[in-house]
């Protein structure tokens, strides 16, 4: 039993070993000489700064600090995630970047916007010209036709009048023909002189 508890200790102490801790939120904490308050105080630690741990005790951390000072702080005072004070900044610049580069997307966006704006006003101008030169075109093409049809109906007539025409002095001909045969055996005829001598 006591064998596993030693192996558990030492699993524990390997992981502390390989972690790094952030002093809390705090103004400042001291860092004492060993694993107490009582302890002789080595110095003071800002919030904020980074810890290397080297071990641990009951309700304290063994560390280094960033100046190379090795000593004892409360678990308390430790966190794992960097404190506000380092996380803010940073945090910030992150914010300002996600801003640029929103700002960036926006004006960009803005500019593809613009630019769509202007094809489809350009392509909507277009398509009123066209319109206009479609209905120019259908007027002219009502005109052709009626023009058009206005000839075909004077050809019509014309050709319907000389089929009259032809008709009437054909009838004419055919009439006087006919008229001419039969008057033609009623004129007397005039004797000759010889019938007039023997006579």
């Amino acid at each position: 039993m006591r064998a596993l508890l030693g192996i558990l200790i030492c699993l524990c102490a390997q992981s502390a070993l390989a972690e790094t801790r952030y002093v809390s939120d705090n103004i400042y904490i001291f860092m004492h000489g060993g694993p107490g308050t009582q302890y002789r105080i080595l110095g003071s630690v800002k919030a904020g700064e980074a810890l290397d741990v080297k071990g641990g005790q009951a309700d304290f951390t063994q560390v280094v600090d960033e100046r190379g000072r090795e000593g004892w702080v409360k678990n308390e005072d430790l966190q794992r995630e960097p404190s506000l004070k380092v996380r803010v900044p940073q945090l910030e610049q992150e914010l300002q970047a996600l801003k640029d580069r929103l700002q960036n997307l926006n004006g960009d966006n803005e500019k593809r916007f613009a630019e769509k704006d202007g094809k489809i006003a350009e392509q909507e101008a277009q398509l009123a010209t066209l319109k206009g030169q479609l209905d120019s075109q259908g007027e002219e093409l009502a005109s052709v036709k009626a023009e058009n049809d206005a000839l075909t109906s004077s050809i019509d007539n014309r050709e319907h009048d000389m089929q009259m025409d032809w008709f009437i002095r054909g009838g004419a001909m055919v009439g006087g023909g006919i008229l001419l045969g039969i008057l033609l055996p009623m004129i007397p005829r005039r004797r000759k002189q010889s019938e007039r001598w023997m006579n």
